[in-house]
């Protein structure tokens, strides 16, 4: 079994963290991310992964919304009222 995302016998994939994003302290709550700078934290175990990354120009960061407090189809993006309803995923 793969150590960081094992799947069990059924094919249900488990997944293990591998870092975490840090905001800045003065991140916007309800605001665009779009300038702001934030920052990956690996686990150390995985340093050796990120041999030879610098170069590269940009990287896939797939990550789990794991601070989402209730689950809703739909909503509006930084809970604006003159924003549509939109699908969650097309919000992400």
């Amino acid at each position: 079994m793969h150590p960081v995302f094992p799947i069990d016998s059924e094919g249900n994939f488990k997944f293990k963290p591998i870092g975490f994003i840090k905001l800045p302290g003065n991140a916007p709550a309800k605001e665009s991310y779009a300038e702001t700078e934030s920052e990956i934290i690996l686990n150390d175990e995985f340093a050796g992964c990120l041999e030879g990354i610098d170069e590269f120009s940009h990287i896939i960061v797939v990550y789990w919304l794991n601070h989402i407090k209730k689950y809703r189809e739909q909503c509006r993006p930084q809970d604006r009222e003159d924003v549509p309803l939109l699908g969650q995923l097309a919000t992400r």
